[in-house]
């Protein structure tokens, strides 16, 4: 059966089940239960590409079976736009029960800890055992634990070793190691890196805290930059565009590391079956490079953070079955076979475990996942507003500016500034 025919299979099993998939507030009210039934309406919103909906689908017809006084409507789509409805819906108070978040968004949306529910109140429903301590730290908010991680993620730096090897050359360990693959590559027009704004984006902040010991932002999100940091930034943007060290990002699509035009690619390590799958099953040796650095014992500026996380709505109506919904996407084992990394490596025991029985940890995004779990000791949480959107937003709008010779790098630095002190 082709992935169309089981997204629609999946699709229609959970229609038998009285569930539609319009928006999580509208479609409560078209469905009709009696009250012998006794049953439970909950909301579930995701986002994602057609794996994940086809066994998320599956996996909420699996918890039906499994808890059948309760029925999940459910709310999904790509990442366009999603971000944007979802703030519309947090603003109204219209969002779903229970909903994949963004680490970011606790900032963004919860920064008192109010914005979602409390889930240590739902300990009796949560099997939280199956997290560390560490972990349950990445969902706190003011004392409130407001989500759950589903898996780490970092940004993680993929080569085509084979490729490296034909020409003579080193996977890049620090950033002059770039520059020194650019000098032999861009002969052939190839380009060492390749990869969309917001990586580059971490990419360049990575050589900023090494270079300076310094961060753009403080801990409770505050913009503590200057110009000079600014200037620093866009320079060596410049310098990583001007030699071909990196493709233009407006040109670079994931296509382009099967196809050979870029060496290696820079993405999250939850992204890595999608960016380095096509060149795998063309037979080429992907391997997880290190994070570049200028010094061989300096790894600051190189961050983890929750790839996504679970969070209960605080506005739901029965915590209790939010709850046991949430529990099964994160712990029970059959849903974890079905997810498989898709995600990341579980943070959930029982989840990994899972997996391991079942043969799941390899390839790629494990060997990435297994990266990350060997660096974790030594690397702290992102800083959220690295990777909010509207920062990212103003710093492409301005430094392409500056990166196509429209304005001096003095003139993007103060615009950048000046954007950056008005971003609250």
């Amino acid at each position: 059966m082709n992935r169309k025919i089981k997204i629609l299979a999946s699709i229609m099993a959970t229609l038998i089940l009285a569930v539609s998939l319009c928006s999580c507030a509208d479609d409560s009210s078209n469905v009709r239960i009696s009250a012998q039934e006794q049953t439970t309406l909950i909301s579930m919103s995701w986002w994602g590409n057609d794996p994940r909906h086809e066994y998320t689908l599956e996996g909420l017809s699996l918890f039906h079976q499994k808890n059948p006084d309760i029925i999940v409507n459910h709310s999904y789509g790509v990442w366009n736009g999603y971000e944007r409805r979802y703030l519309m819906q947090m603003e109204s108070h219209n969002n779903c029960d229970v909903m994949q978040v963004n680490y970011s968004w606790l900032l963004e949306y919860s920064p008192d800890g109010q914005g979602y529910y409390d889930l240590n109140q739902l300990a009796e429903y949560i099997d939280l055992s199956q997290f560390e301590q560490s972990d349950l730290a990445t969902g706190m908010r003011n004392g409130r634990l407001n989500a759950l991680p589903i898996a780490y993620n970092s940004v993680c730096l993929f080569f085509n070793q084979d490729m490296l090897d034909e020409y003579g050359l080193e996977v890049p360990e620090t950033w002059e190691d770039l520059f020194d693959c650019a000098r032999v590559l861009r002969r052939d027009d190839i380009y060492v890196l390749g990869m969309i704004n917001k990586h580059l984006f971490l990419l360049l902040n990575a050589w900023f805290e090494q270079s300076t010991s310094r961060t753009l932002f403080d801990n409770e999100g505050n913009y503590v930059g200057t110009i000079e940091d600014l200037e620093l930034i866009l320079e060596f943007y410049k310098e990583l565009t001007d030699d071909k060290v990196i493709m233009p990002i407006y040109s670079f699509n994931v296509s382009n590391f099967e196809d050979r035009v870029v060496a290696g690619t820079a993405c999250w390590a939850s992204d890595s079956i999608r960016y380095c799958q096509p060149a795998i099953d063309e037979g080429m040796n992907v391997v997880v490079g290190d994070y570049l650095r200028i010094t061989p014992d300096d790894q600051s500026g190189w961050y983890i953070k929750p790839a996504t996380m679970y969070a209960i709505s605080s506005d739901c109506e029965d915590p209790a079955a939010c709850g046991r919904l949430l529990n099964f996407l994160l712990n029970d084992p059959e849903f974890a076979v079905l997810q498989g990394t898709e995600k990341g490596i579980p943070v959930s025991a029982a989840a990994r475990q899972a997996l391991l029985e079942d043969g799941q940890l390899a390839g790629i995004e494990y060997m990435a996942g297994e990266f990350i779990s060997d660096n974790l000791d030594h690397m702290s949480l992102i800083n959220p507003m690295l990777e909010n959107s509207e920062f990212q937003d103003i710093f492409k709008s301005i430094s392409d500016k500056y990166i196509y010779n429209e304005v001096s790098l003095e003139e993007a630095a103060e615009e950048l500034h000046s954007a950056l002190k008005n971003l609250a």
